[in-house]
């Protein structure tokens, strides 16, 4: 084990909606059943904007350190078994408390960690849990309903890539919704058959079209606002939306009548609570299921790393630039060290 330092640089969000700050702190102690990682990498997700923003669910309080998940290397542990095999491993972090990755080291439950196989990258690594998993989720939820196609919106997001890549080869095809022109090009080159720009004047009439023909009875919604509601006003009767994002910063928008008189159903996906209906045997399975397709189906497109002294200027960057791939916060590099 490494010899330890007292305290840790960190970006730190002092209480909802305020930037966060760039500080150092000390270095937390992991209790029993937790781990102290050393973060080599933390991407921003979309739920970390959200969670910066005041609008994701946490049982973080406040002051707290951002950052979801991410990897790097067990140094100590708190206590049991799990823990203590998990020290000196390589792993991919979920960091549900108070100190998460975006600092020099977090706490991680160690049932929430994952030892990464050395083929793939701390970069890589980091992106293991919120996408794939989400993606992998959501497929799951397809196939139980024994539907063939849905629908998708932010279609070319990190997520949306993967879904399309992950969907098409486990034959359920994806209508993706995107919103520039820029982003049907994107996931040409990712395969997509079935892309609508919902910007166009025919947007409507080649969506309904679409749905109809193709019987798309599910959509997941990661933007929700008027789009919810536009969608599902364009899909067969007892259709469902799954909405699991708010890029809109906007409520659902809905027609009543399409509720009442169409039987159409709208509820919402949390990943963390779909997991926590899962026995250990299940998640197990989908633990060695997504170790094994990090490299290709659920491959992350990474477009820029960033120092932790970079911190809210790299959250605008890939708020402007979220199609484009993710930005990693590398915690262990200092922004003299960083390459252009």
């Amino acid at each position: 084990m490494e010899q330890q330092k007292k305290t840790m640089k960190a970006l730190v969000l002092e209480e909802p909606k305020k930037p966060i700050v760039f500080k150092e702190i000390e270095i937390p102690t992991p209790k029993s059943g937790q781990v102290l990682v050393k973060v080599e990498s933390a991407p921003i997700n979309p739920s970390d904007l959200a969670f910066l923003q005041g609008h994701y669910s946490s049982n973080k309080g406040y002051p707290c350190v951002p950052g979801f998940e991410g990897s790097g290397v067990v140094i100590s542990s708190g206590g049991g078994i799990l823990g203590w095999s998990l020290v000196g491993k390589r792993v991919a972090i979920a960091a549900q408390t108070q100190w998460g990755t975006y600092a020099e080291y977090c706490v991680a439950d160690a049932n929430s960690v994952l030892p990464l196989p050395d083929e793939v990258s701390f970069n890589q690594g980091a992106c293991t849990f919120v996408n794939p998993l989400t993606v992998i989720a959501m497929l799951q939820i397809v196939q139980e309903a024994n539907v063939k196609t849905v629908v998708h919106s932010a279609a070319a997001s990190a997520l949306g890539k993967m879904m399309v890549r992950y969907f098409q080869d486990n034959g359920v095809q994806v209508i993706n919704v995107v919103r520039r022109a820029e982003q049907v090009e994107i996931l040409k080159k990712e395969g997509a058959q079935h892309i609508l720009d919902s910007t166009q004047e025919d947007f409507d009439e080649k969506l309904k079209a679409l749905c109809t023909s193709l019987n798309a009875t599910i959509f997941f919604d990661a933007v929700a606002g008027e789009l919810t509601g536009r969608v599902l006003r364009c899909m067969p009767n007892k259709s469902t939306v799954y909405v699991y994002g708010g890029l809109s910063l906007s409520g659902s928008v809905l027609d009543p009548s399409d509720l009442i008189f169409r039987k159409q159903t709208v509820t919402g996906f949390w990943l963390t609570e779909w997991l926590k209906n899962k026995n250990i045997v299940s998640l197990l399975f989908l633990l060695k299921k997504l170790k094994g397709l990090l490299l290709s189906q659920l491959k992350t497109d990474i477009q820029r790393e960033a120092c932790l002294e970079e911190g809210i200027n790299a959250v605008k960057f890939y708020t402007s630039n979220m199609s484009k791939g993710k930005v990693v916060f590398k915690p262990q590099n200092r922004q003299e060290k960083q390459n252009e």
